[in-house]
């Protein structure tokens, strides 16, 4: 089938249905081949991810460039998409060697990238299955954003077949979409869990035509494949927008898609089959009428599901079979190596299988084994879970072996998430499995029965880049092609990345002395702990120029979220005393001040640190000082990092990858939570102004709760705008305590309120209406209450933040005022 038949029905011009280049649609998927024809006067902008590869013959690639061919395939060219002439971001997130699995982590930096370049909609053919619709905290905190930005997100409900939910499609703010089967009914492989009935949309999703790497054809089945179909749709909606004079509105074309999506009558309406429609089936048609204000209905119920045109397939192949696979010739011109070569067996080689009783039967399914489930079906995904043999029966191609002991069923995935991660997958795909005649059908597969949710969990030819000299418009890169700014928050790690590395470190690290005494009183010296952070501080204090052999890390919940690398320093720092020992230290600077050769000794020899550069020194520090008792004055609490995103990452020791940030010296800072708030209180205190009227315990209180919002509830990667400025917000929480204990005074502002303490009661952020040319400037709006009655009027404190330069700085004055906002 061809992706463009849901636009057969619209009463416009084709030029009106090829999309707007004011229209930015981000994927998120495996990599994309650039270099096949359809492809070749799109306006696509790969960005840079985790996934540093280039496009090649495995299963993600194939996911990835059929996915996209679906959206900006050219008109005239083999694959005609729903919406080529407008721009493409490109992320990809998905890995040929992983199967397709990677951490929600992974995603919401992928997803945040996307709002930040200025996407309209963003696709997602992947998601994780999981029991109560909820995500990762990142995860959630960039979907919410995407829902306070008026972006819109498409992902599609997972293929495992069930009443089961995956994310992020189960969120509310996502439009979800599931796979129609070309009878005009759901695909037996469709999950279809409740929240779907809210929000998810059917769409045509059996043997949808899309490209291949190397320059064919593919027809591929599932909801991974129906998802596009809906981007595209969406953004010839937003297109329509546009042309009317109106504002892009992504989520109000997401609205117009779920009040037409065509019904059928069923009842009971909580039974299985009913569920399996979720809202509908997408009209593309009576969507675009109601955008464009040509309709005002808002839903409609037939006896019949919207039909959709099933273009023939095209002359010297095969016709389509029912929920198959198959990998079509290419049009003439185009290359034939389009055939992906197969990473199984074929059919003579394969075993039969047979589904497992009271399943979809293998003639009900068509994609490979949706990699969401605990077990080890898992690994399954998008491997030729079958080949078809010459009379059309289905056998199964044998479980790929474990890398290490060849035990069949083992993942050979080369990069595991850690435990406690979450992990996001994308849906499963039959991969067509190449003969010596060419490309011919794949297999069937049945997809798993339903378990548990997954614990914890360059471009090529002829594509135009984005970020042209002049260019403009909701997808121009940011910054004129300049790398990303962060400012995060979190504690300090490090990492080995490698058993040699490591052992490298235990063999130059010198042996500790032990508290205990050998027999005869002489000392006794223990193996040096590479990962004892005291000891590994003590040797980098006295060999700085190991700084840069560890692998530094910044961590969320000792979750590793970015590799850290210093930036070249213009200037070193002295460090202080190599003796580790503070008291040792102590005397043997006493000794040395009662004989004048002593002293001079001690001051020119190797009794102070070797100059290093304040980002590593800051490093070696923190790592110490996070692992003091609570009570210790040296405590390091949180620190504070500004640099610059690079297009880099690191593989740590764990196997998880990792972006790489420049950190700068400048605003790079450490700090002591409990002598921050009691330095904030003591300022406060002492002011005159404040004197006999704030009470010491709300303002500690307040101050711990604001900084508690930022830490935990607002914790964050630090990329964009918005973040910055909050995270700065926290680490200047001393420069906020004016207004905090402004804050808890607010009933002054407040008639009949003069004698009740304000508490606080949320903080937000917002883009500045006032900012300086070329800056980019922050609202960070703190909100007080009366908790005592709560009809009184809320007092506002505004704090306009520049984020455009490392560190972030505040501009004009404290502004104030009264109200909701």
């Amino acid at each position: 089938m061809e992706a463009r038949s849901v636009l057969a029905r619209l009463p416009i011009r084709e030029d009106e249905l090829l999309g707007d280049a004011r229209v930015c649609i981000a994927v998120l998927d495996g990599p994309v081949d650039l270099s096949h024809p359809c492809f070749a006067d799109a306006d696509l902008t790969r960005l840079d991810t985790l996934v540093e590869e280039p496009a090649g013959g495995g299963p993600m690639s194939l996911h990835g460039t059929h996915v996209t061919s679906l959206l900006f395939g050219g008109r005239g060219s083999p694959v005609f998409g729903l919406a080529p002439r407008c721009r493409g971001l490109l992320l990809p997130v998905f890995r040929d060697a992983r199967n397709g699995r990677v951490p929600q982590l992974d995603l919401a930096r992928a997803i945040e990238r996307a709002v930040e370049e200025g996407a309209h909609i963003i696709n997602i053919s992947g998601g994780e299955r999981t029991p109560d619709a909820q995500a990762d905290s990142l995860l959630a905190r960039a979907l919410r954003r995407c829902d306070d930005s008026g972006v819109l997100v498409v992902s599609a409900v997972g293929n495992d077949g069930c009443d089961c939910l995956q994310v992020p499609a189960a969120v509310s703010s996502v439009l979800a979409v599931g796979a129609l089967g070309s009878d005009g009914e759901p695909l037996k492989i469709n999950n279809w869990g409740d929240a779907y009935r809210t929000n998810g949309v059917l769409a045509p999703g059996q043997d949808i035509e899309g490209a291949a790497p190397g320059g064919g054809r593919v027809a591929l089945t599932g909801s991974s494949f129906a998802t596009p179909v809906v981007s595209g749709v969406a953004a010839l909606l937003v297109a329509a927008q546009l042309r009317a004079g109106h504002e892009a509105d992504p989520k109000a074309a997401a609205e117009a898609i779920l009040k037409t999506a065509s019904t059928v009558p069923c009842s009971p309406g909580d039974a299985p089959e009913c569920r399996r429609r979720l809202v509908g089936t997408l009209d593309a048609a009576r969507a675009h009428d109601l955008i464009t204000g040509r309709s005002d209905t808002t839903g409609r119920s037939d006896s019949s599901v919207t039909s959709y045109d099933v273009t023939a397939v095209p002359s010297g192949t095969a016709p389509h079979s029912a929920h198959r696979t198959q990998l079509l010739a290419p049009e003439p011109g185009v290359n034939a190596a389009g055939a992906l070569p197969s990473p199984g067996t074929s059919a003579a080689q394969a075993p039969p299988t047979q589904a497992p009783s009271g399943e979809p039967s293998p003639s009900e399914t068509t994609e490979g084994v949706n990699a969401m489930d605990t077990d080890q079906t898992d690994i399954a995904a998008y491997e030729p879970d079958g080949a078809a043999d010459a009379r059309g029966t289905t056998q199964a191609a044998p479980e790929p072996p474990d890398p290490v002991s060849g035990t069949p069923g083992e993942e050979t995935s080369d990069q595991e998430p850690r435990e406690g991660d979450s992990v996001m997958e994308t849906n499963g795909v039959d991969v067509p499995v190449r003969e010596t005649t060419g490309a011919v059908d794949g297999g069937e597969a049945t997809p798993p029965p339903p378990g548990p949710a997954v614990a914890g969990s360059g471009p090529g030819g002829g594509v135009r880049p984005s970020c042209g000299a002049g260019d403009s418009g909701p997808c121009a890169c940011k910054g004129n092609g300049s790398r990303p700014l962060v400012y995060a928050i979190g504690t300090i790690g490090f990492d080995f990345q490698t058993e040699a590395r490591r052992d490298t470190f235990r063999q130059l690290m010198p042996w500790p002395e032990s508290t205990k005494k050998g027999e005869h009183g002489e000392p006794v010296y223990n193996q040096p702990n590479v990962y004892n952070p005291q000891q590994l501080s003590d040797y980098l204090s006295a060999n700085p120029w190991e700084s840069d052999k560890l692998t530094w890390t910044l961590e969320l919940d000792r979750t590793p979220i970015y590799a850290l690398e210093a930036e070249v320093p213009v200037g070193m720092n002295w460090g202080g005393p190599v003796v580790a020992d503070p008291q040792e230290a102590r005397r043997l600077a006493s000794q040395a001040a009662a004989d004048p050769k002593k002293l001079a000794e001690y001051l020119v020899t190797d009794h102070s640190h070797p100059p290093v550069s304040t980002v590593y020194k800051i490093f070696r520090e923190a790592i110490a000082g996070q692992v003091k008792e609570a009570d210790d004055l040296d405590l390091i609490s949180r620190v504070s990092i500004p640099g610059v995103l690079t297009d880099r990452t690191v593989r740590l020791f764990s196997g998880q990858v990792v972006p790489v940030v420049e950190v700068k010296g400048r605003g790079l800072a450490t700090w002591n939570e409990t002598l921050l708030v009691n330095a904030v209180v003591d300022a406060v205190t002492k002011d005159p102004r404040n004197k006999d009227t704030t009470n010491q315990d709300d303002l500690r209180k307040t101050i711990r709760a604001l900084l508690d919002k930022v830490y935990y509830q607002f914790r964050n990667l630090g990329q964009s705008s918005a973040d910055r400025a909050m995270n700065y917000a926290g680490t200047n929480a001393f420069q906020l305590g004016r207004s905090i204990a402004d804050g808890l005074l607010s009933a002054q502002h407040v008639p009949g309120a003069k004698n009740n303490f304000y508490a606080l009661d949320s903080v937000r952020v917002s883009k500045s209406p006032y900012c300086r040319i070329g800056s980019d400037c922050q609202d960070v709006i703190v909100t007080f209450m009366d908790p005592e009655d709560d009809r009184r009027s809320k007092v506002n404190y505004l704090f306009t933040i520049d984020v455009s330069d490392l560190p972030p700085v505040s501009l004009a004055p404290v502004h104030t005022f009264l109200g909701d906002i």
